[in-house]
């Protein structure tokens, strides 16, 4: 099968905009067109524990650990690191008005990056490196005011983004023992460190202070939620909502980070201004061992990295600016085990031994190239993709479901590509009837529907394209599959605010079991789009021939 394929000249950038950088044309011949390939992915490094830090066990000061965690970010296509000013602050003591800073140990940090060619984002850690004597007051307000200033003229708009704390309705990550901060603290004090950098430089940046959940929830005993503080109005004093997401993901997760854009919606309703959003965490631990106990420890990898397969997709599907995942190197949380570089560990060449699997993931998928639509999408499946992680990625929840006791996501049971029923070639997508029951009251939402996707990169935002799909609905042969069957079709994750979520359905009542043309328009915003094809899980549905073109 011979899909229309544009053939396109190429760009990679990091910065907003694309350039032609040859003379390719599409198929119809009618001149160069561009193609943007730009990454938005920030790795956690972690770098500046290897300058200067308060835990013993990253002392003494070890350059050679600095410089290879910054050789990763190059080989895994990131375009920075996550770096906190709290990591190599010298003598680790709240600042006052009037004192002075020690920069020392993040010049080095940063100076590096930079002649590598790489970019960070600071977080401020104002909460543990301000004077508080009178509970937020105007004497901390001085403090604070005075403490944001000096990095603002030290490091100015170099900085991705600025982040004033990390998970602040978190008590853990305090370092004198004060309590999480309330939803009015954490609005407090964003306000104050937004207009204080702005005031300096209305270029720079500045993030949320991200939550550990999106969603309100009192059972980890969290003082706020990132819907509470979009509610309270926090997007006035930011340009990007940022938010932690951790192991579960997708639309079936218990905490699903699809609530962001609801989020939004509701506090725009309420009058507060709409903001980008990026996910300044996003990384999971060995979780197959909580749900499968025998599950050994290559159990565990091989499930993780399907899991950032899965993620990818899952991120980039919310339009976010930017996507750190957790972590390269350096997390003390669960003893490293969100870690994809043993850092501790030297190979013999004396290099950091790496979680192969999982690396060879982020290496080979997270990064513009891999997706390029230039490439193609296999829209007629007629080439093989074994692996459910990649090409067309089948989603699943980021936690294996009770009693499973297996490795491949239950969800990938029920979509296959097959040479039955083809509307053209030999193959085509088949969603089958999902017959599961959840085991445990953790797993009650089941699986809802079947999700495939692929990531298609390269888009050159305010061109208007067009997502197209055949799509047949059936009872299967013997008629005896209940229900009743629907499909959509969306694209997803090319508007950086949320708002444009092009979808069209069919059912089968509709179709009379007959192939049916399925399309969706939409201006890119974002340089990539998701293609999601769905099916409600009853019945069959077949998809084929599926393209992206340019209106």
């Amino acid at each position: 099968m011979r899909l229309p394929l544009m053939i396109w000249a190429v760009c990679l950038t990091v910065a907003a905009g694309c350039t032609k950088t040859g003379m390719a044309t599409d198929e119809d011949g009618r001149g160069p067109v561009e193609e943007c390939l730009e990454s938005n992915i920030v790795y956690n490094g972690n770098i500046s524990l290897y300058s200067y830090n308060r835990w013993p066990s990253y002392e003494p000061v070890n350059n050679r650990r600095r410089s290879e965690i910054i050789r990763h970010i190059g080989l895994l296509g990131g375009i920075g690191s996550r770096e906190a000013i709290w990591n190599s602050y010298g003598s680790i003591e709240p600042i006052s008005y009037g004192e002075s800073f020690d920069f020392q140990y993040n010049d080095k940090v940063f100076n590096e990056l930079s002649a590598a060619g790489l970019r960070y984002c600071l977080q401020m850690k104002v909460d543990a490196l301000v004077v508080n004597p009178d509970d937020y007051g105007p004497q901390w307000e001085k403090n604070l005011e005075w403490y944001t200033e000096l990095l603002a003229r030290r490091y100015g708009d170099a900085p991705m983004y600025y982040i004033p704390m990390n998970e602040p309705d978190n008590e853990g990550q305090r370092t004198d023992g004060a309590p999480a901060l309330t939803t009015g603290q954490i609005l407090r004090v964003q306000q104050v460190v937004y207009e204080t950098l702005k005031g300096y430089n209305e270029n720079i940046k500045v993030a949320s202070s991200p939550l550990c959940l999106l969603q309100d929830e009192s059972e980890y005993g969290y003082t706020s939620s990132g819907r509470q503080v979009l509610l309270a109005g926090i997007t006035r004093y930011c340009d990007y909502f940022a938010f932690h997401k951790h192991v579960d993901i997708g639309e079936d997760g218990r905490y699903s980070e699809t609530d962001l854009w609801r989020y939004m919606d509701e506090a725009e309703a309420a009058g507060y201004p709409r903001r980008p959003a990026l996910v300044n965490e996003n990384g999971t631990r060995l979780t197959l061992p909580l749900v499968w106990p025998e599950a050994t420890e290559e159990d565990a990898r091989q499930f993780k990295a399907y899991w950032i397969g899965n993620d990818l997709i899952q991120m980039k599907s919310l339009g976010l600016k930017y996507i750190v995942p957790y972590s390269l190197a350096g997390s003390l949380s669960n003893d490293g085990e969100y870690n994809i570089i043993q850092e501790d560990t030297l190979a013999g060449d004396g290099s950091y031994i790496v979680h192969r699997l999982e690396y060879d993931a982020y290496r080979e998928l997270w990064n513009p190239f891999a997706h390029r639509l230039s490439a193609g999408i296999n829209g007629g499946f007629e080439e093989a993709n074994p692996d459910k992680s990649r090409g067309w990625v089948v989603s699943f929840r980021g936690r294996s479901f009770n009693g499973i006791g297996r490795v491949e996501p239950k969800e990938w049971d029920y979509v296959s590509i097959v040479r039955e029923n083809a509307r053209s070639g030999d193959f085509c997508l088949e969603m089958r009837p999902i017959d599961f029951e959840p085991e445990a009251s953790i797993d009650s939402r089941g699986i809802t529907a079947n999700r495939c996707r692929r990531l298609v990169e390269g888009l050159v935002p305010g061109r208007t394209y067009k997502v197209s799909a055949w799509v047949r609905l059936g009872l299967g042969e013997d008629g005896t599959s209940s229900g009743s069957p629907s499909a959509v079709l969306r694209a997803m994750g090319s508007d950086p605010l949320g708002k444009s979520r092009p979808e069209v359905s069919a059912d089968y009542a509709g179709s009379s079991g007959d192939y049916v043309l399925l399309e969706v328009s939409f201006t890119a915003g974002n340089p990539w789009v998701v293609i999601s094809l769905e099916h409600n899980g009853e019945g069959f549905a077949w998809w084929d021939d599926v393209a992206v073109s340019m209106e």
